[in-house]
């Protein structure tokens, strides 16, 4: 199998050498990472983006179990409801809230937790001492603990469970190394498989990385005839099997909403990426610490040794390879190669950089058995380098105090009533600011820090986004429509005329600083839902944004809804939407336009027909176009119209227009032909509207006066008017993981919108006897009757949780078998072909044909 691991391999001696080891790398983390807990630790918090965050969770999490709620899921004080337990993985929260009842405090768990992964995760090098000697696996331990990318992501990202799974990475790696060993124990296969379902448990990104990585290793080292084809299908179904096990939560996870309900393209853009000259620079830290860093001379040594040793050491040459190409698809034009695989946006090139870290430094250390015989001080050296370029970011190991206006504002909050606050940063004070107003000042938060797993994304991260372009009035509108009764806002995020809008609609400034609180007094409360517009679809917010009176549907799907749903509105307006049945939604919306309902449809985003390759909806069709800079004149109306260019900076507008209208109301000059703005076509007795060239966007994009007359006079909405919403107050409120408990009261009957998540599984009872529900902006709506009512809202498994449970339970199964016949059954399938290497492989299939 692995001849360099059979030349090498020595049984173990005892576990003197990994305890004595350990101890060393023990003193050495507590020394690099003293601050986080020596000194006066109360008074200080972290300050990585992301860490008082998880604490807050932590705390949450022992409040419930502390009532007896073992498996808390929904938070109900982030994002109108979180399922937290259901996006986000249990395992780091169970492990910082036993530290957090040891030390009294879930900040100082924090603190702990991250000094205790680095050390585990040095630690864990020790078990590599079989291959590399105890002096390289000591050496290469203590560089572990300070890794520039290590280190920044427990620091400045503060991504507590991304810490523990960079702990899990080595002792999982060893598992693997030692499943490929000759004469591998089957513990260290039980290894890999539980290395995989608690690194899943710990953060899911991270183990679909480290999957694809270590599958990428295994099947370099077949390929380099360092394992056998049995070998090497084993170890990758161990892996499969591990993250299999770990079903139960990862199924739900995978459909709870959150980062899996974003746009795919949008996330993809989003992503940074570097010039390959950025990751050779000694000086990319300078003047920020916080920055991505690898270390130039750990690639370098790694690079140049892959391609002087290429031939020997094939093991550390195949880490030094994947490494690098973990590092390459943060690169221009290979991150564009990356982008065109499946499933790429859920896997975040710069997350690559651990792993991409871990393997090029095991590649260095693996190979200084061979070094130092012949190069000792050159070994040394490079060491040495490579030390002191990594030491570079210990400097981001510190606690800071809290910002001052932070503890202001929370203390403001704690002193005054009100619901829900809404924090206008885009994210910039950190989750600090969300666990100061949330433990500090009592209130359920409708947006602050990340929206990642809250089934309310989209809607919370609108709120921030009309800061970019100035819809201030649909931020208004979405404030009353959630309940806020505080803002903090970014000053240097304000508008000139902001501060009066919130003042006009009763909202006071209470404490100034960097960022400003506007408070007005409330409580929890429901909506008496009253809207011009509805709109379905994807895209259909941008819109929103200009004229606040139309709400986005929850689903995108036409068919999703009934026509009783559809001719509440008189307007209705369909952008990037999608059906289960064409036939069924083109139907529905003809029965809405007869009915009276007004039907606008614009088909940028629309599903593609198969054949035809354009999207097609109601027999009218889209006819791509490529508009260039130059601004637009539009024909048709009492006199000619100019819009704004469709460009965005040098990039061209890839749109469409639409054809097979029965008639065309305006209309624009496109390479001499004529093509339409907007139009209808007629259905029974009624029209249905079609507009072209992603007007909508350009409009929300630009707020070009023209577009949004044309699209005011379609819709026949007012823009920038927000809803008169009339509210029923929400008496004897409770909430907790159970769900919500809350009384009504109402003179007549009305349509309600309780601003709460609206997740698959949502059962809602009146007086104690269900009620069906609906939703609209992925909160809960339904029709309520007059009198005094209590209604309780909880949240029930929906199928997708037996199907986690069944593929564990699965799993377990498989791995059973394969542990006891399994690989019984592939010897004696790939029996006279061990090792079967790459090459014996292609010849078999070549004559098998």
């Amino acid at each position: 199998m692995f001849a360099v691991l059979r030349r090498r391999f020595q049984p173990p001696t005892g576990g003197r050498g990994f305890v004595l080891g350990g101890v060393i790398i023990g003193l050495f983390t507590l020394g690099v990472y003293h601050r986080l807990w020596w000194g006066d630790t109360a008074h200080l918090f972290p300050w990585g983006s992301d860490t008082s965050g998880h604490a807050l969770k932590v705390e949450y999490l022992l409040q419930e179990l502390a009532k007896g709620h073992l498996y808390p899921d929904l938070l109900p004080s982030w994002y109108m409801g979180l399922q937290m337990m259901r996006y986000h993985p249990p395992l780091p929260y169970y492990l910082l809230a036993g530290l957090a009842v040891m030390l009294g405090s879930s900040l100082r768990a924090a603190n702990l937790f991250i000094v205790l992964c680095a050390w585990a995760g040095g630690a864990s090098w020790m078990l590599f001492r079989r291959w590399i000697g105890w002096g390289p696996a000591l050496i290469g331990g203590m560089l572990f603990v300070i890794l520039p990318d290590n280190v920044r992501v427990a620091l400045a990202e503060g991504n507590l469970p991304r810490v523990l799974a960079t702990a899990l990475l080595p002792f999982t790696f060893y598992c693997l190394l030692a499943s490929l060993t000759p004469g591998g124990s089957r513990l260290s296969r039980v290894g890999l498989v539980l290395g995989f379902s608690a690194i899943t448990l710990s953060h899911v990104m991270m183990a679909a990385i480290y999957a694809v990585c270590l599958s990428s290793w295994v099947l370099a080292a077949w390929v380099w005839r360092r394992a056998g084809f049995r070998d090497a299908l084993l170890a990758i179904l161990w892996i499969a099997s591990g993250l299999a096990l770990a079903g139960w939560w990862l199924l739900p996870s995978l459909t709870g909403g959150g980062i899996t309900s974003l746009n795919t393209e949008a996330m993809t853009e989003a992503l940074t990426v570097f010039p390959l000259q950025h990751y050779f620079s000694l000086g990319a830290r300078a003047g920020n610490p916080e920055a991505i860093y690898v270390g130039p001379i750990l690639i370098l040594v790694a690079a140049g040794a892959l391609i002087a040793g290429f031939k020997k050491e094939r093991e550390a040459s195949a880490l030094a390879l994947i490494g690098l190409l973990g590092i390459l698809i943060t690169v221009p034009g290979f991150n564009t190669l990356f982008k065109a695989l499946p499933l790429q946006s859920l896997l975040w090139p710069l997350r690559f950089l651990g792993v991409a870290s871990f393997m090029l430094l095991l590649s260095v250390i693996w190979r200084l058995q061979t070094w130092t015989a012949k190069w000792l001080w050159w070994v040394g050296g490079v060491l040495l380098l490579i030390g002191w370029d990594a030491w570079g970011s210990v400097y981001m190991i510190d606690l800071r105090p809290a910002r001052p206006e932070l503890l202001a504002m929370s203390g403001q909050l704690a002193q005054t009533s009100g619901w829900r606050e809404a924090t206008l940063d885009e994210s910039r004070l950190g989750s600090a600011a969300s666990y100061l107003f949330t433990a500090e000042g009592t209130r359920e938060q409708v947006y602050g820090w990340a929206y990642q797993g809250a089934r309310t994304a989209s809607l919370v991260a609108s709120l921030n986004e009309t800061l970019l372009v100035g819809h201030e009035a649909y931020l208004l509108d979405r404030l009353n429509l959630l309940g806020v009764d505080d803002v903090v806002l970014l000053d240097s995020l304000a508008s000139a005329t902001l501060p009066a809008q919130l003042a006009r609609v009763g909202y006071t400034p209470q404490d100034e600083g960097e960022a400003t609180l506007y408070h007005r007094t409330g409580t929890p409360r429901a909506i008496l839902a009253s809207w011009q517009g509805l709109g379905i679809g994807a895209s259909t917010r941008n819109v929103a944004y200009l004229f606040p009176q139309l709400v986005v549907g929850t689903s995108n799907a036409v068919d999703d809804y009934t026509l009783a749903d559809l001719t509440r509105y008189p307007t209705l307006f369909l952008s990037a939407f999608t059906w289960h049945d064409q036939e069924k939604a083109e139907a529905l919306l003809t029965q809405a336009a007869e009915a009276g309902t007004r039907v606008v449809v614009d088909l940028t985003g629309v599903q593609e027909d198969v054949l035809a390759r354009i999207p097609q909806f109601l027999d009218v069709w889209g006819e791509y176009i490529i508009l260039d800079q130059a601004p637009l004149t539009v024909n048709g109306a009492d006199q000619p119209l100019q819009l704004s260019a469709f460009q965005m900076e040098t990039d061209l507008w890839y749109t469409h227009i639409p054809q097979g209208l029965d008639a065309e109301t305006l209309t624009f000059s496109y390479l001499g032909q004529t093509a339409a703005l907007t139009g209808y076509k007629t259905v029974g007795d009624a029209k249905i509207w079609f507009i072209g060239a992603n007007l909508p966007y350009h409009a929300a994009l630009t707020r070009d006066s023209v577009a949004i007359q044309i699209l005011a006079d379609l819709l026949q909405l007012p823009p920038d008017t927000p809803t008169p919403y009339k509210t029923t107050p929400l008496t004897e409120y409770h909430a907790d993981a159970g769900g919500y408990q809350f009384t009504y009261t109402l003179s007549t009957p009305e349509t309600l919108l309780v601003p709460l998540a609206y997740h698959a599984g949502l059962h809602v009872t009146l007086d104690g006897a269900p009620i069906p529900t609906t939703s609209v902006e992925t909160l809960l709506l339904f029709d309520a009757p007059a009198g005094t009512h209590t209604l309780e809202v909880s949240i029930r498994p929906t199928s997708i949780y037996l199907a986690g449970w069944v593929t564990s339970a699965l799993a377990l199964v498989f791995v059973l078998a394969l542990w006891t016949k399994g690989e019984r059954w592939l010897q004696s399938a790939f029996k006279g072909a061990e090792p079967v290497d790459a090459e014996t492989f292609l010849a078999h299939l070549k004559s098998a044909r």
